[in-house]
């Protein structure tokens, strides 16, 4: 009896360390070192996965990280710091898209800064008839224009909708007859994560993209 308890205890501690370093990893983020000095943010542009954290450490100089949407409109979301010297400043992006960003005193000197930020994740496609090919979507993210490529089979496209994450549909339109490609023209979209889906007389596909 003794023995029994002690094999289930175990198995149960196994079981919580195993989702405990699941939870761990899938929760684990990058940070992207950032020195400012010398009238200049090395590196200046940086290409980093939503979640991650940018650390910005002034080693000379009075500075400062100015990314408020205030100064730059098309920024996501505001991030920075106040002026100062020897500080260390930190922000981690949860929002996708491109920022821009600057040292107030020092932005006449080109003291300017630029962080595209990428979802982690690629684009899926959901098929409610049948799994037998999958629709290839990309550039993924992309800032002027994606483009669907479909598999050779694929029944005929009869509609094309484009959601935004909220679940509101912003576009609708016709698929050209018999084409297993389309270039879709999201220049115009705000920066964020959008849903294309595609139905036709058998299937829908439901991809999720990026726009920068």
């Amino acid at each position: 009896m003794k023995t029994s308890f002690t094999l289930k205890s175990f198995r149960a501690f196994a079981v919580n360390l195993g989702l405990a370093l699941l939870s761990l990893n899938l929760s684990a983020q990058t940070s992207h070192p950032v020195s400012v000095s010398n009238y200049s943010f090395s590196p200046k542009n940086l290409n980093i996965t939503v979640g991650d954290e940018v650390v910005w450490t002034n080693t000379g100089g009075t500075h400062n990280v100015d990314g408020l949407k205030s100064v730059f409109p098309n920024n996501p979301v505001s991030f920075g710091n106040s002026v100062g010297s020897g500080w260390t400043y930190s922000f981690t992006f949860n929002t996708p898209g491109t920022y821009d960003y600057h040292c107030d005193p020092h932005a006449g000197f080109g003291m300017v800064g630029e962080i595209i930020v990428s979802q982690s994740t690629t684009a899926t496609s959901e098929s409610l008839a049948d799994n037998s090919g999958r629709i290839l979507l990309y550039p993924n993210p992309a800032s002027k224009y994606i483009e669907l490529k479909l598999p050779s089979g694929y029944s005929p496209v009869n509609m094309l909708k484009v959601y935004t994450l909220a679940g509101a549909v912003i576009d609708q339109q016709a698929f050209p007859t018999n084409s297993l490609s389309l270039k879709y023209d999201i220049s115009k979209l705000n920066s964020g994560i959008y849903f294309i889906e595609i139905n036709s007389q058998s299937r829908k596909d439901v991809l999720k993209f990026i726009k920068q």
